[in-house]
């Protein structure tokens, strides 16, 4: 028992730290391959790799990768440990599916839905425009406007921007206005991955748009004249509902179709708040908010957004 000890000690001072066993398993992975466009390629192949991210580490390792065969697809003798994590992308059109694998579920029996691409945007439109002023004074001059927009593909196919289009302009992309004079823009969704091109009245983005729902989330700061916060808000896709809220209790705000509704009360404060319906595409609204006073003074902003903007 003593050597036992001894011994156990011994390995365990060698071990780097943070190192953990791993329990090793040899398993398959498969399943099929389904793509929800209507009148799809049914003769198409479709390429899958197999991923791997090291115990909790950023290293990524391509193990394998292999082609469909009649939307069915097999991963034979993989050996497995319990510390990584594991994924898979599927290839279609220049489009890549990611496929988490939780080492709690099976994995002999898998469906992968793709969709093929399209550069269509008549299929897109914006069920939400939500726009909030957090703050109830200025800072340094500026407002801070926050905006979350549940965007809709109603189509059978992942929308994707052709950059290579030798004409390509604005009309092919998808868009958003901002005032003229807007700093400190941050943008965020749950598209996947893209890049963003700022214009001096507002930015695009050329992230893949499939099918279903989708949020996205931005930010940005502007200057104001004369207590009052103005700007041509454009909607090329239109909006099934316009929400505009400012954390001014006696607020003013002014715009096409916009009716104010009953203050809400948000932490602390109370919320004036406006909302309009059925905008149609390529509409705009002139919007104009006040009054705002100069005190340096922010409230939290993300409260609305967890208990009030789905209600």
């Amino acid at each position: 028992m003593k050597k036992l000890f001894i011994t156990l000690i011994f390995l365990f001072t060698l071990l780097p730290h943070g190192y953990i066993l791993a329990d090793e398993k040899t398993i398959t992975i498969s399943g099929r391959v389904q793509n929800k466009t209507e009148n799809s390629d049914s003769s198409k192949e479709y390429i899958i790799k197999l991923f791997k991210i090291i115990n909790n580490s950023e290293e990524i390792i391509e193990i394998s990768n292999t082609k469909t065969n009649q939307y069915q697809f097999s991963f034979s003798n993989l050996t497995i440990t319990d510390t990584d994590e594991y994924f898979l992308v599927t290839e279609n059109e220049g489009l890549s599916v990611i496929t988490e694998l939780n080492l709690q579920q099976q994995w002999d029996n898998l469906i992968i839905e793709i969709y093929d691409k399209g550069t269509n945007l008549d299929d897109i439109k914006i069920s939400e425009y939500s726009l909030m002023i957090p703050q109830n004074s200025l800072i340094n001059g500026e407002v801070s406007v926050l905006v979350l927009i549940t965007l809709e593909n109603l189509g059978d196919k992942t929308f994707q921007t052709d950059l290579s289009k030798p004409n390509l302009s604005g009309f092919d992309l998808l868009r958003f206005s901002l005032p003229e004079g807007y700093s400190n823009l941050n943008v965020d969704s749950d598209l996947p991955p893209g890049n963003i091109m700022e214009i001096p009245t507002g930015f695009a983005l050329s992230n893949a748009i499939p099918p279903g729902i989708h949020q996205i989330i931005f930010s940005y700061s502007h200057q104001i004249t004369n207590s009052k916060f103005s700007f041509k808000l454009k909607l090329p896709f239109g909006a099934d509902k316009v929400r505009i809220l400012m954390n001014v209790p006696e607020g003013i705000i002014k715009g096409e179709g916009l009716k104010q509704l009953e203050k809400i009360k948000i932490d602390q404060d109370f919320y004036t708040i406006s909302e309009g319906t059925n905008y149609e595409r390529n509409s705009s609204i002139e919007l104009e908010l006040s009054p705002f006073s100069k005190t340096k003074t922010f409230r939290s902003i993300f409260t609305f957004f967890e208990t009030n903007l789905y209600k």
